[in-house]
């Protein structure tokens, strides 16, 4: 079989079965170190602790976007 009758395939299928498809490919590519995973998910515990705490204050997404477009505009 080919990559042409492979796709044809998948492109028959229901949407649900093609995202999990896609997923597993992705993630077939993407070979995720258990170490940085830890890492990651332990500064986002510190960053999620530190919002919960009143140590920092979280921006409105609109706002960011908007001063990006007016810094980045220019």
């Amino acid at each position: 079989m080919n990559k042409d009758q492979i796709i044809s395939i998948i492109n028959d299928l229901p949407i649900d079965q093609r995202i999990e498809i896609a997923d597993q490919i992705l993630q077939s590519l993407h070979q995720v170190d258990p170490e940085i995973e830890k890492a990651w998910a332990k500064e986002a515990r510190r960053r999620l602790d530190e919002f919960e705490e009143g140590k920092v204050k979280a921006i409105p997404g609109d706002q960011v976007f908007e001063q990006l477009r007016e810094k980045y505009s220019k």
